[in-house]
């Protein structure tokens, strides 16, 4: 448990969270509103005895405990648990525990909750069980800490029952998108073995059994304080495999599954599925290790050869399908504040691709002749790509030995300053859509880029980071992000290969007009799923 519960780390590019700064009613920054769910395909499914979704997942962290989560146990453990308030995909708050927010000032929240809240166990939601949560958070290492960042906890006080003083420690341009990754415990009953089998939260569900790496049920909550949600039990199921999951659709064992890309069209084509495909934020990167024990230590010439040998252009076509878009940034232009500049800034995209390039900084850094290892987190994705990689770099006299890991190991071992590797395939993810997110936490949450020297001016590029985030004024933050994406790929910290498309599939069975995202997440808000 220790190792999956350490390895939830970041993502951080992960597990962060919008970007908009708002006042008490909406946040500002709107992304485009998302395509429709696909109506191809066969006739709605009589449901209205229907009482049960089942769910397909990819992966299990081990622990229900919502803090350490990011995959799919996340967004079921989000119907159980709640956080003041969540965003969609076209920025608007979706207030939940909290009723209204004031803003006194840009560092400041006065956060009004509901009163006539109660957990699953009949305890009534007060203001202490948020200041609990909050402490619960800044201990649960990178994921737990970067999803309350923006929260002084030595300020934040109760003013009353109801109502928080919620103090910043400095401004945040996506300080509302943060905030919705925060859940609530109840303080008088927390037990940190219950909340990572069984938690008790206010959200219109409750666990009824969990069996890790295997299956989470859950029922509704009769008690709930809110409208309660049209289907009594939600069964979530880890398949890994992609062909496992479009087999359970297909034989109906799930009503609800993510898709790899290759097998979109093959859904499509069936009767009874509508299927969605997005951006999200998601994209397929290399990150190199910079820690002593890595080949890349002070070796920025060897990372250099690294890039120019990969061609991301195929691996976008071979692993994708070409259902997606090649990078030309660290960062995905998703972002709500990329800006076109941002695009080809370094050498490293500008050039991209070029094998004679890369054959001779291999010579001149020493990395020609050498065996270099590969991580990857076991998806078949990563490990499609990494084979991509291996045979890319073999055309440049380089060996690269491919090691799959399960995600939490492969995630504790990208942040291990001591980890015996030299590269991994990164899944990055950048669900607050602010530039500043990853230049600030891909970096200040690695013990490994935190020592100093560990790449050309860190100290001070840590120090100058956070400003990308604290800087309201929209042009002064833009010249910040301009300087410091420039900095960060300078260096190869990572290499953004392919910003990809996410899919999942719906039977006829859920209503196509009630599937909403949370930006957050990334997922689905399966409270506010309808039957079709």
């Amino acid at each position: 448990m220790k190792r999956k519960i350490l390895a939830l780390l970041l993502s951080a590019l992960l597990l962060l969270l919008m970007a908009a700064c708002g006042n008490s009613q909406e946040a500002s920054n709107n992304p485009p509103p998302a395509s429709g769910p696909d109506q191809s395909g066969g006739k709605p499914a009589a449901s209205e005895s229907k009482d049960t979704l089942n769910i397909a997942i990819t992966a299990d962290e081990g622990t229900l405990a919502i803090e350490y989560c990011t995959s799919g146990l996340y967004s079921a453990m989000a119907v159980v648990m709640e956080p003041l308030w969540d965003v969609d995909e076209e920025g608007n708050i979706i207030w939940t525990l909290a009723e209204s927010v004031e803003t006194p000032a840009e560092d400041r929240l006065i956060v009004h909750l509901r009163k006539d809240v109660k957990f699953s166990n009949g305890n009534p939601l007060t203001a202490e069980d948020v200041l609990f949560s909050i402490g619960l958070y800044k201990k649960a290492g990178v994921t737990g800490s970067a999803r309350v960042q923006v929260i002084d906890p030595e300020r934040t006080t109760a003013i009353d029952d109801y109502t928080v003083n919620l103090q910043m420690f400095e401004p945040n341009v996506a300080q509302w998108q943060i905030l919705s990754q925060f859940f609530i415990y109840d303080k008088e009953s927390y037990d940190e073995a219950t909340a990572a089998t069984k938690p008790i939260g206010t959200g219109p569900y409750v666990v009824t059994e969990y069996v890790p790496n295997s299956h989470v049920k859950l029922e509704r909550n009769e008690n709930y304080w809110g409208k309660a949600p049209e289907f009594k039990y939600l069964n979530f199921s880890v398949l890994a495999e992609p062909s496992q999951r479009v087999n359970a659709l297909v034989t109906g064992m799930v009503d609800i599954a993510p898709l790899a890309l290759e097998d979109v069209e093959y859904v499509r084509q069936l009767s009874g599925f509508n299927v969605d495909t997005r951006r999200t934020g998601y994209y397929l990167g290399l990150s190199f290790n910079l820690g002593a024990k890595s080949f890349f230590y002070h070796n920025l010439e060897a990372r250099k050869a690294v890039v120019h040998a990969v061609q991301p252009e195929a691996i976008k076509n071979v692993v994708y399908l070409g259902l997606g878009e090649v990078m030309h940034a660290a960062v995905p232009d998703i972002c709500f504040d990329f800006e076109e500049r941002f695009n080809n800034m370094d050498d490293t995209y500008k050039i991209g691709y070029n094998p004679q390039l890369a054959k001779d900084l291999a010579e001149e850094s020493g990395l020609s002749g050498q065996t270099v290892s590969l991580i990857t987190n076991g998806t078949p994705e990563q490990i499609k790509a990494a084979e991509m990689i291996q045979s890319m770099l073999k055309e440049i006299n380089v060996n690269v030995e491919i090691n799959n890991y399960d995600p939490a190991t492969a995630w504790q071992l990208a942040y291990d300053p001591e980890a015996d590797y030299d590269m991994s395939i990164l899944s990055g993810i950048t669900p607050n859509r602010v530039v500043g997110d990853q230049l600030v936490n891909g970096v200040r949450y690695s013990p490994t880029l935190t020592i100093p020297g560990a790449f050309e001016n860190n100290e001070e590029y840590l120090a100058r980071a956070p400003l990308t985030l604290s800087t309201l004024d929209d042009a002064k933050r833009s010249e910040l992000l301009y300087e410091l994406l420039a900095e960060y790929e300078s260096n190869v910290i990572t290499y953004g290969l392919v910003n990809y498309l996410v899919a999942n599939a719906f039977t006829k069975a859920i209503n196509p007009d009630s599937i909403i995202y949370s930006v957050g997440t990334g997922f689905i808000r399966f409270q506010d799923l309808t039957k079709g």
